[in-house]
């Protein structure tokens, strides 16, 4: 858990409407950490790399979506990930957002999930590596309780 940051209150009688808050706001992840890695170095068309996302142990909460941003050592033609995941491109930079509705995550969660990525030719493909991932996670309050970090 991060630690605590008073909120900052500012009143204007000249607005008739007010701002909140927004509790469920994507983030940098202090919850999961990422990497990537060629699995496969050829299939024909694409490259294909694992993604690996592993929950901390000691947070807990409820998500309903990840974003993972991989970036790749050439600029990406085409990519595309396993069980409909949303995925782009743009560059060197392949974003998948995976919604997931689940109750909680917590102490040791994984994910792992495939991406295939194209490159010009078949050459630059084949020489593709993942040079770095992040990702971000969407938190909702956990109202069922026994979230560690009050989320």
């Amino acid at each position: 858990m991060r630690g605590y940051e008073k909120p900052m209150v500012i009143v204007n009688d000249g607005l008739s409407e007010g701002v909140y808050a927004a509790s469920g706001a994507a983030e940098a992840a202090n919850c999961w950490t990422v990497s990537a890695k060629s699995v496969h170095d050829w299939n024909g068309s694409h490259n294909v790399f694992e993604v690996s996302c592993v929950h901390s142990n000691t947070v807990q909460h409820i998500s309903t979506a990840s974003t993972v941003d991989l970036t790749f050592n050439n600029t990406v033609a085409d990519a595309y990930a396993e069980s409909n995941f949303a995925c782009t491109f743009s560059g060197n930079t392949v974003t998948i957002v995976r919604e997931s509705h689940a109750n909680a995550y917590q102490s040791g969660d994984n994910v792992t999930y495939k991406v295939w990525v194209k490159a010009a030719d078949e050459a630059t493909t084949k020489g593709l590596a993942c040079i770095g991932a992040t990702i971000s996670c969407t938190k909702t309050v956990n109202v069922q309780g026994n979230g560690g970090d009050g989320n």
